[in-house]
């Protein structure tokens, strides 16, 4: 039995060429409850941020439904990646997602872990380091040299506040120096220390644009002026033109970062989420948690303090950023990949 299992429909895609959108699970077994919206929670909230949305459906069965839907509506071919049964899927059908749903709760694998995953039968969800090995895999089955896939997550993983201390950097960081992916996101998760991790992500060559910004996004929380500058770019060709530069030109071998902020209207208060943030780590501390109990615990603690506003601002940003990553995708396999600035 195979350890790698290509979904026919991102096979034939790869085959032509067509435009792909990776997407991580661990937002699905470990982000998110796979259960309906928590009765003390707002439901006002939820159906301001993602219309449409149903509160009595499971949250990660359905947003894995929602999030694959929009990339395809919006052109490109979704591709969930994740651990099932021991297997690493590269697309997942009905079959498979129910697994991962019912039996990888809880669990994730990054890329320093995956092998290992892969040696039990497990089922678990993908986080991003893990979804750019699937990157990887991927355009090695492509044999067009310059065809990428583009990778769709909520927040980035990175180095968690208090790391001079307790030293704990995401494998995500390594992962987005070493691999050819455009990657998208709404900034670093908000648990982490920003300035720290896009220090780091300069120093392993890592470019970062923003959307329509010149600041890194809050991932759920407004952006205030405070935040780190990064470079703005105002359409999808500019960014398709960076992509040529860096990949084909200079030969870089890291990902392009692009940061795609959260509406406004839609983002959390900044300082009050700082505040429930801290409070949230001293309790994770106090408790004792550390590495991979250590993020659940606090994202489920900051979605029951703002009684489920957390959990809508973060599902609207990861579809935002599925669309964004489509329509990223579709401009990448065309024809302006040549280094051109024309």
């Amino acid at each position: 039995m195979t350890a790698i299992v290509l979904q026919q429909e991102v096979e034939a895609g790869i085959r032509r060429h067509s435009p792909i959108v990776v997407l991580e699970s661990a937002v699905l077994t470990t982000g998110l409850p796979d259960r309906p919206w928590a009765a003390d929670w707002d439901r006002d909230a939820l159906a301001h941020a993602v219309p449409d949305w149903d509160p009595d459906a499971p949250l990660a069965t359905q947003l894995q439904h929602r999030m694959e839907q929009v990339v395809r509506e919006h052109g490109a071919i979704p591709c969930t990646t994740a651990l099932v049964d021991g297997r690493l899927h590269l697309g997942l059908d009905e079959r498979s997602a129910k697994t991962l749903m019912t039996h990888g709760a809880g669990r994730k694998v990054a890329s320093t872990t995956l092998a290992i995953g892969m040696g039990s039968s497990i089922s678990a969800g993908t986080t991003v380091s893990a979804a750019l090995t699937a990157c990887r895999l991927l355009r090695k089955h492509a044999d067009e040299p310059h065809w990428t896939p583009v990778l769709a997550t909520g927040g980035i993983g990175g180095v968690h506040r208090g790391w001079s201390e307790r030293p704990d950097i995401s494998a995500d960081l390594l992962s987005l120096g070493t691999t050819r992916a455009c990657v998208v996101s709404a900034g670093s998760k908000s648990i982490l220390d920003m300035t720290a991790t896009l220090e780091l992500l300069e120093s392993i060559s890592v470019p970062v644009l923003g959307w329509r910004t010149d600041r890194w996004p809050s991932f759920t929380s407004s952006t205030p002026p405070s935040n780190p500058s990064i470079n703005l770019i105002e359409d999808l060709q500019h960014l398709g033109r960076i992509c040529a530069h860096h990949w084909q030109d200079l030969d870089q071998a890291s990902a392009v970062l692009l940061a795609n902020p959260l509406d406004d209207e839609l983002a959390l208060d900044h300082e009050a989420m700082e505040h429930l943030v801290e409070q949230a780590e001293q309790l994770a501390t106090d408790r004792g948690l550390v590495a991979a109990d250590r993020t659940p615990f606090v994202l489920s603690t900051i979605a029951d303090e703002t009684n489920g506003r957390s959990v809508a601002a973060n599902l609207a940003l990861l579809l935002g950023n599925a669309k964004r990553a489509a329509e990223a995708a579709c401009m990448l396999v065309g024809p302006h990949l040549v280094g051109e600035d024309g």
